[in-house]
């Protein structure tokens, strides 16, 4: 794996803890189809931190598809149910 690609993964994990830490706390406040959300998702950034704790790139490969991909799959999830969180809070 070369750096670059090593950057990328770990540049795209710290994005997805964020953002999971970011929706742990805000989903405590939230619908409870938001809540389902986030409890389907969760496994999904457990693996994805797997994923690169496991040399990422050679695991990612024998699932068929790269880290990387999978990373900016599971981001787009995140940031889908993020929104979804935010439009649910009350304006004002």
């Amino acid at each position: 794996m070369s750096e670059q690609d090593k950057d990328l993964i770990s540049k795209g994990l710290d994005e997805l803890k964020a953002l999971g830490t970011e929706l742990e706390k805000a989903v405590k406040h939230a619908s409870e189809e938001a809540k389902e959300g986030w409890k389907k998702l969760q496994p999904h950034l457990q693996q994805a931190e797997k994923l690169a704790a496991d040399k990422a790139s050679e695991l990612a490969t024998e699932v068929g598809e790269s880290a990387g991909e999978f990373i900016v799959d599971v981001r787009g999830r995140l940031e889908k149910l993020r929104e979804r969180i935010r439009s649910e809070k009350p304006e004002g």
